[in-house]
């Protein structure tokens, strides 16, 4: 757990340094969907050097403005976090999942009403896709397939922690940073019982390693909100 903790540091202060030069390749990909869902589309970003990499599947957030804005991103968006592995001999993609960006399938995160939110289809959704690019990628032949982690940020902190529940061969760890779904506004969520309640159902068949960071001054989940989560989720899964 240690070199995930340094890994996690490393790339907060890191990141907006990012510069691509000589010593990286990037290669825009399209991961075929299953079914006639289209493709997702991704990014690929490695050290220019041949070689098998271990490979680090980054995933985004999902903006509280929803509809608006998802059309609009773009994998470019987390191109510093994806140097920063590489620079570091990983592999890294940054996959935009069904609904974002110029991914196919259409929106498949929704997770329903505020008074009555569905987190786990939410999270199963989302690791699907998640699961269908470290598939698709463990095929390319500067790939180690046996050498894979996902790490997200707030939605895609979420879907990681989700696709740990059955994690697909070759995924041997992940870092969720702000994991969660149904923020509001600053301070409020939907139903933080219901969400306490997917990671309750996540973490109940996870064997795959997980490391989690939140900070004081996150304003999708006030400090407080991060207390009450952190303790209602250990009674949780102390039942």
């Amino acid at each position: 757990m240690k070199w995930m903790c340094l890994l996690a540091a490393a790339l907060l202060a890191g990141a907006s340094a990012a510069r691509a030069d000589d010593l990286f390749i990037q290669v825009p990909l399209r991961v075929l969907l299953p079914g006639d869902l289209g493709t997702l589309e991704a990014l690929l970003v490695r050290p220019s050097e041949p070689g098998r990499y271990p490979l680090a599947l980054i995933s985004h957030g999902s903006p509280r403005s929803g509809a608006d804005v998802r059309p609009n991103m773009t994998p470019l968006a987390m191109l510093p976090q994806a140097l920063e592995f590489a620079r570091r001999g990983w592999a890294a993609v940054v996959v935009m999942r069904r609904g974002y960006g110029n991914s196919d399938g259409g929106w498949a995160e929704t997770y329903g009403a505020c008074n009555n939110p569905n987190y786990i289809g939410a999270g199963a959704a989302a690791a699907a896709d998640l699961r269908t690019t470290l598939e698709f990628l463990s095929h390319r032949p500067d790939i180690d397939p046996a050498r894979m982690i996902a790490v997200g940020v707030s939605a895609g902190g979420f879907a990681t922690v989700a696709i740990t529940a059955d994690p697909p061969p070759g995924l041997v760890a992940g870092i969720s940073f702000a994991g969660g779904r149904g923020s509001l506004r600053d301070g409020e969520d939907c139903r933080s019982d219901r969400l306490i309640e997917a990671f309750r159902v996540f973490g109940k068949s996870a064997r795959v390693p997980t490391l989690w960071v939140y900070a004081v001054n996150d304003q999708f989940l006030a400090p407080r909100s991060h207390d009450s989560l952190r303790t209602r989720t250990q009674r949780a899964a102390a039942r």
